[in-house]
């Protein structure tokens, strides 16, 4: 999962080409307004501006030097880089070791690398909580 630096390079290294329904925003270029997106996203540049994917099998990909100022809606999200904003994730959420979040976490699904940084709460969204059971009190109800 996090063995290689630059997941897009991997990615379309295994495909040996973009697929028609990418998106790729490269390094050094600045979007201001909102981005909706079907297939998957590769943001290496800056938006200012919420992004949602149209469908739950949205893929969202944020390089290490991709930003967001504003809100992210996607079904699976791979984040090396920064936000300023709420996330929400219906599937699966990979958090690198880069990673800046700044605002709340709602995820079903979240793995997250060690040196990553999240300054906001991480809110569960997938149903029922399983209730912890410690040692000692199955232990004492015997």
């Amino acid at each position: 999962m996090f063995g290689s630096k630059n997941n897009k390079e991997t990615i379309m290294a295994n495909n040996n080409q973009v697929n028609s329904g990418d998106t790729i925003i490269s390094q050094g270029t600045q979007i201001k307004g909102d981005l909706n997106f079907s297939g998957t996203m590769y943001l290496e540049g800056t938006v200012e501006g919420s992004i949602t994917s149209m469908n739950d099998e949205g893929m969202l990909v944020i390089s290490e030097t991709g930003r967001v100022n504003g809100s992210i809606k996607t079904g699976n999200l791979n984040i090396n880089g920064a936000v300023e904003g709420d996330v929400t994730v219906t599937a699966k959420m990979e958090v690198s070791s880069k990673a800046r979040i700044n605002g709340n976490i709602y995820y079903v699904n979240i793995e997250m690398e060690t040196g990553s940084q999240v300054n906001g709460q991480l809110i569960y969204q997938g149903g029922e909580v399983t209730p912890i059971v410690s040692k000692k009190s199955e232990h004492n109800e015997q």
